[in-house]
């Protein structure tokens, strides 16, 4: 079993962080992490409606 790098061997509950990491250090490291990844969602979101737009203008592009 695992939980946040501290794990279960024969019943106790074994610390296997590194030292110079703490709980909260951690906590926020994921917060970071987690904002990090919904600005690069947006961003890709943001690309993907991009390029669908040029797509859509150069068919009525074509039309035309």
């Amino acid at each position: 079993m695992m939980y946040n790098d501290l794990t279960v061997k024969n019943g106790r509950l074994v610390n296997t962080r590194p030292n110079d990491v703490t709980g909260i250090q951690q906590a926020i490291q994921i917060k970071k992490d987690v904002k990090k990844a919904k600005k690069l969602e947006m961003y890709s979101d943001a690309m993907a409606l991009g390029i669908e737009k040029a797509e859509t203008m150069k068919a009525i592009k074509k039309m035309f």
